[in-house]
C-alpha cells in the first residue's frame, strides 16, 4: 500500500539491531489520507533515512509499497525492500534541475536565479539535438544540419557567427549521431521515439527525454568524454527518465549516454574510450538515489518558502564534491554570493546589496516561488481530475475524434480531429497544448501547437499521436524569467536607476516643453513627461481616452530626438494596436533609420503586421543586422525575458498594459533600457496571477502613487456616451474622466437605427438593465443565457450590424452557452480588455450569492461596463446583484 500525508513530527535517526545487523532507521509520524486521518508512524530504514534528514513538520510525505504491521494495539508502518520514499510529491522538479543539482545544488539554484545566456554552447547544443531528432524522423543529414542552422540564424548573428563555420562543427558533432545510428536500424522494431514528454505524479518529475529507443531513454550531450563510463551527474539525468517510464509501467534496466563530440577528436592525439555511445544499467540502487536526491532539492524548495532565518534553504556549494576553479559558473556564483551576503564553497566578490534591496529580491524570490508553486498545482489537475472535471473546469477538449494525420517537412506532424459541438475551454490558437490519446499522464502524449482551434482541432507536434483529448499545459516560462528579471534588475542593474526605484531619489525631467498633440491638453503633457524623463514617466489612460494614439505619438517623438525604442506590452494584441497607430501616423518604415521590427511567433503577430515580423531563419548577418539597426523592436514582455532580448539595448523603454504586468514582468522589460515609460490603467484588470502575494500589485501602480509628479492621467475619452461613462467616471476616475467632445458625449443607440421604436422599450435607453429570472447552475444560467440571445436578436432585427454588437461574460461556460445561441462576440470580460462595440451586453450570471471573477475584484467589471460606445444592457438577477453595495449602485444608475 502506498502511505501518503502531511508530517507530523520527525524523529532522531538512529541505529538498531536486527536479524540483517545494525540498520539505521527513523520514525515519521504523518497524518495519511491528505492530512484527512488520524496520526500514524512509519519508519523509514537503510538509506532512506537520508531522505528523514530533510524532512520538516509540515512537508508532504509519501512512501510507496509501504508494510502494514500492528504493535501493541496500533497500526504502524515501514518501508520495505520495494518502498521509495517521496518530499512533497506535489512539487515537480525538472529532470535538467536534479542534473545540475548532482553537479552542485548552487549552481541549481544559480541557474533559476540568473537564467541561462545567450551563448555559443547552448545555441549549438540546441541545433544538435533538433538534428538528432531529425535523423530519428528519417531526414537527411546534410538537409537537416542546412535547415536547423539556418533557423538559427538570429541567434548565430548575435553571437558573431557564420552560418558555415557553425554548419561545420555541428557536422563533426552529427557523424557521431549518424554513426551510431547506423549501428542498428530505424525500423519498427527499434521503436525509436524523439523528445517524449514525460511526468511522474508519484515521484514528482517531470521532463523531457532526448530520445527512447525500445523504451530505453538515450541522451545527448554535445560535449565529449573518453572515459569508459558516462559522466554521473548525465547518468543521474538518464536514470530520471527511467524512473519516470517505470512509473509508467515500461521499467527499462539500460540508458545510452550519446556523447557528440567524441567523434571529432584526433585519434592520434586524443587518448581514452573515443565511442560516443556509453551504456549503463538502470538498477533500483541508482533509482533510489535519484529519488533521494530530488528529495533533497524538493526540500531546499519547501525552505524557501517556509524555513526561517536568514535565506534559508540557499545552497552553499559545499553540499557537492565540484572543484569550484572548473566550474563555468564560478563568476556567477561569487558575484551573486556577494550582492546577496551569501556563504558559498567559491567565494564572493562585489558590495552586498543594500538592506532594502536584499529584502525586496528576498520578498520577490519567495512571491515568484509561491506563484511556481501554484502553477505545480495545475500540473496536478491533469491526474487528479477525470476527464469530464477537466473539461468542466475548461482545462481541456476531451472526446476529441481523430480525423487525419499528415506528415510535414522536416518530420513533423499535423493532426487533425474533431471536436464535440458543445466544447469549450481555455486555450486559444497559437497555445502549446499536451495531445494525447485520451491519457496526458500514463498514456502516448506530446506537446503540440495549436493551429486551428474551431469546429475542428488542428495541431503540429514532432511525433504523430493519437489526437483524442487536448490539455492545457501549464509553463513556468514565466515564472523562470520573472527570477532573472529581478536578478538583472536589482543585482546587476544601474545604480541610478535603483535610487529611483526604491524612493531614494525623485524622478528627473529635463529639456523644453513642444507641442505634440494640439488638441488634448493631457496628451500632449504625456508626450511631453516621456520625452523629457530622464528616469521614468507614467501615462494613467482610462478606458477609451486615446492610450494607444498617445503611445504612437510618444514613440514618434523619442525616435525623431535619436532614439532607440523597445516597445512592449502585456498582450500580442496590444503590441500590434501600437504598431498600427504608428503606421497611422506615419512611422511605417521597415528599413533605414525608421525601421520598426516586430519580435513574435508568426500565429502570435497579427497577420496585417507580418509585415514586421523579425525573422530568426537566415544568413546569420542579416538577421543580426536587421534587430540592431531597429530604432523601434516591439515585444511582448514575455519575449523581452529571451535570451535574445535581454542582449538587446535601447535608450528607451515603453511598456503599455504596464498594471495587468507583476513587477518582475515589467523589470524584464525596462531593465533593457536606460529610461522607461508605463502606461496602463490600475483601475482595470490587475497583473495576472494564481498566487495571492506581493506579485497582485503592478510596478505601475506603486511608482502612480509614489511619484504622482511623474505621472499624468488622460482624462477625455473618446468611446462612451456620457450617460454610459458616467457611473465609471464616478467610481474609478474621481469623477475625472470626461466625453471629449460634444459628440461623443451625445452618443446614442438611436443613432444606428432607421426608428427607435423598432427596439423593446426596455432597450431603447442607452443603459439599460434586464433581470431574466434565471438560476445558476456552476459556472453557465441558461435562462440567463437564452434572455442575453433575445436582447442580441431584437438588436439585429433593429437594424443594429452585428459587427456592432459584443456580448461579455465572467465564464467561458457561460460564454459557450451563449454563443450556441448567437452569432455576434461573444468573449469573456479578460479577452475584451482593449476591445469596444457600439452595443455591448453584460451577463454576470448571477443569482444566489455573487460568485466569480468579476464580482472578486470591481476591476473586472469597470473593464465590461466601459466597452460600449452608444448602448449598454445589463443582464442578472436584481437581488443577488443589490447583495453588495457597489452592485446597488450600479443597479440604481442604469435604472436612472
Amino acid at each position: 500500500m502506498n502511505l501518503r500525508g502531511p508530517i507530523v513530527e520527525v524523529g532522531d535517526v538512529r541505529s538498531v539491531s536486527t536479524k540483517y545487523g545494525e540498520r539505521d532507521c527513523c520514525t515519521i509520524e504523518v497524518r495519511p489520507d491528505r492530512g484527512a486521518g488520524d496520526p500514524v508512524s512509519v519508519t523509514l530504514w537503510g538509506k532512506w533515512t537520508h531522505t528523514a534528514e530533510h524532512a520538516e513538520s509540515g512537508m508532504e510525505l509519501l512512501v510507496t509499497d509501504a508494510e502494514e504491521d500492528e504493535y501493541r494495539g496500533e497500526t504502524t508502518y515501514s518501508t520495505t525492500g520495494d518502498s521509495s520514499v517521496v518530499l512533497e510529491p506535489d512539487f515537480l522538479v525538472d529532470v535538467t534541475g536534479i542534473r545540475s543539482w548532482v553537479q552542485c545544488p548552487r549552481m541549481y539554484y544559480l541557474n533559476k536565479l540568473s537564467g541561462v545566456p545567450l551563448n555559443y554552447p547552448v545555441v549549438k547544443g540546441t541545433i544538435v539535438h533538433e538534428v538528432f531528432g531529425d535523423l530519428l524522423r528519417g531526414v537527411d543529414l546534410e538537409e537537416s544540419i542546412a535547415d536547423r542552422v539556418e533557423g538559427a540564424g538570429l541567434e548565430l548573428g548575435i553571437l558573431g557567427y557564420e552560418a558555415s563555420e557553425v554548419e561545420d562543427e555541428v557536422r563533426r558533432n552529427a557523424a557521431a549521431i549518424d554513426g551510431w545510428l547506423a549501428q542498428g536500424t530505424l525500423s519498427g522494431e527499434d521503436a525509436w521515439r524523439s523528445e517524449r514528454t514525460l511526468i511522474s505524479p508519484t515521484y514528482g518529475l517531470k521532463g523531457r527525454a532526448d530520445a527512447l529507443r525500445r523504451g530505453m531513454p538515450v541522451e545527448l550531450k554535445t560535449g565529449k568524454n573518453t572515459s569508459r563510463e558516462p559522466r554521473f551527474h548525465d547518468k543521474i539525468q538518464a536514470a530520471c527518465y527511467g524512473l519516470m517510464l517505470a512509473d509508467r509501467g515500461d521499467r527499462p534496466d539500460t540508458g545510452t549516454l550519446l556523447y557528440t563530440k567524441n567523434t571529432a577528436l584526433d585519434r592520434s592525439e586524443a587518448t581514452g574510450d573515443l565511442s560516443p555511445a556509453k551504456e549503463f544499467s538502470i538498477g533500483e540502487g541508482l533509482l533510489a538515489f535519484v529519488v533521494r536526491t530530488r528529495n533533497e532539492l524538493a526540500a531546499m524548495e519547501w525552505h524557501a518558502l517556509n524555513g526561517t532565518g536568514d535565506q534559508p534553504g540557499i545552497p552553499t556549494g559545499y553540499e557537492a564534491d565540484a572543484t569550484c576553479e572548473y566550474c563555468f559558473e564560478q563568476d556567477t556564483c561569487m558575484v551573486v554570493s556577494g550582492r546577496l551576503d551569501q556563504e558559498s564553497k567559491a567565494g564572493s566578490i562585489g558590495t552586498a546589496l543594500p538592506a532594502e534591496e536584499r529584502e525586496y529580491v528576498d520578498r520577490l524570490y519567495r512571491a515568484i516561488e509561491e506563484e511556481r508553486r501554484e502553477t505545480h498545482a495545475e500540473y496536478r489537475k491533469l491526474w487528479e481530475q477525470t476527464a469530464a472535471e477537466r473539461a468542466a473546469d475548461d482545462r481541456a477538449l476531451v472526446d476529441l475524434e481523430p480525423a487525419s494525420r499528415t506528415e510535414l517537412d522536416g518530420g513533423r506532424w499535423r493532426l487533425a480531429a474533431r471536436k464535440p459541438d458543445d466544447a469549450v475551454s481555455k486555450l486559444r490558437e497559437g497555445d502549446v497544448a499536451l495531445v494525447s490519446d485520451g491519457d496526458p499522464v500514463g498514456g502516448d502524449a506530446e506537446l503540440g501547437r495549436i493551429r486551428e482551434l474551431g469546429d475542428r482541432v488542428v495541431v503540429e507536434t514532432d511525433e504523430p499521436v493519437e489526437c483524442r483529448r487536448l490539455d492545457v499545459y501549464p509553463s513556468e516560462i514565466s515564472v523562470d524569467r520573472m527570477l532573472v528579471a529581478v536578478h538583472d534588475a536589482i543585482l546587476k542593474g544601474d545604480e541610478r536607476r535603483k535610487d529611483v526605484l526604491f524612493g531614494r531619489r525623485e524622478p528627473a525631467f529635463s529639456g523644453p516643453e513642444r507641442e505634440y498633440v494640439p488638441n488634448n491638453d493631457a496628451q500632449n503633457e504625456a508626450v511631453n513627461l516621456a520625452t523629457t524623463a530622464e528616469d521614468l514617466a507614467l501615462i494613467h489612460g482610462p478606458p477609451g481616452t486615446g492610450k494607444t494614439h498617445t503611445i504612437a505619438r510618444t514613440i514618434r517623438a523619442l525616435v525623431a530626438d535619436g532614439n532607440r525604442v523597445l516597445l512592449a506590452a502585456f498582450t500580442n494584441r496590444a503590441v500590434d494596436n501600437a504598431l498600427e497607430a504608428l503606421r497611422e501616423q506615419g512611422l511605417v518604415g521597415s528599413a533605414g533609420e525608421d525601421a520598426i521590427v516586430r519580435v513574435g511567433t508568426e500565429t502570435g503577430v497579427r497577420g496585417d503586421m507580418r509585415d514586421l515580423r523579425l525573422i530568426r531563419r537566415g544568413d546569420p548577418n542579416d538577421r543580426a543586422g536587421e534587430l540592431g539597426s531597429a530604432s523601434v523592436v516591439a515585444a511582448t514582455t514575455a519575449a523581452c525575458g529571451s535570451r535574445v532580448m535581454r542582449e538587446q539595448e535601447f535608450d528607451v523603454a515603453l511598456v503599455d498594459e504596464a498594471s495587468q504586468l507583476t513587477e518582475p514582468s515589467t523589470l524584464a522589460a525596462i531593465s533593457l533600457a536606460d529610461r522607461f515609460v508605463l502606461v496602463g490603467d490600475h483601475e482595470q484588470l490587475p497583473p495576472v496571477v494564481r498566487a495571492e502575494n506581493d506579485l497582485q500589485r503592478s510596478l505601475f501602480e506603486r511608482l502612480v502613487e509614489e511619484y504622482p509628479d511623474a505621472s499624468v492621467m488622460l482624462d477625455r475619452q473618446y468611446r462612451m456616451s456620457q450617460r454610459i461613462q458616467a457611473f465609471a467616471s464616478a467610481e474609478f476616475y474621481d469623477g475625472a474622466l470626461r466625453p471629449a467632445t460634444p459628440e461623443v458625449a451625445t452618443r446614442s443607440v438611436r443613432d444606428l437605427l432607421a426608428d427607435p421604436d423598432e427596439l423593446p422599450p426596455a432597450l431603447r435607453e442607452d443603459v439599460a438593465f434586464v433581470d431574466p429570472d434565471g438560476r445558476r447552475d456552476g459556472n453557465r444560467n441558461v435562462r440567463e443565457a437564452e434572455r442575453v440571445a433575445e436582447i442580441v436578436d431584437a438588436y439585429l432585427e433593429a437594424g443594429v450590424d452585428p459587427d456592432d454588437i459584443g456580448v461579455i461574460a465572467p465564464f467561458r461556460a457561460q460564454v459557450a452557452e451563449i454563443g450556441r445561441r448567437t452569432d455576434v462576440t461573444v468573449d469573456t470580460v479578460d479577452r475584451f480588455q482593449g476591445s469596444s462595440e457600439e452595443v455591448i451586453v453584460v451577463s454576470f450570471v448571477a443569482s444566489g450569492d455573487l460568485d466569480g471573477p468579476i464580482f472578486e475584484d470591481h476591476r473586472r467589471v469597470n473593464v465590461a461596463l466601459t466597452r460600449a460606445k452608444r448602448g449598454l444592457v445589463l443582464v442578472g438577477d436584481e437581488e443577488a446583484l443589490s447583495s453588495e453595495p457597489f452592485y446597488e449602485r450600479m443597479l440604481a444608475w442604469a435604472d436612472r
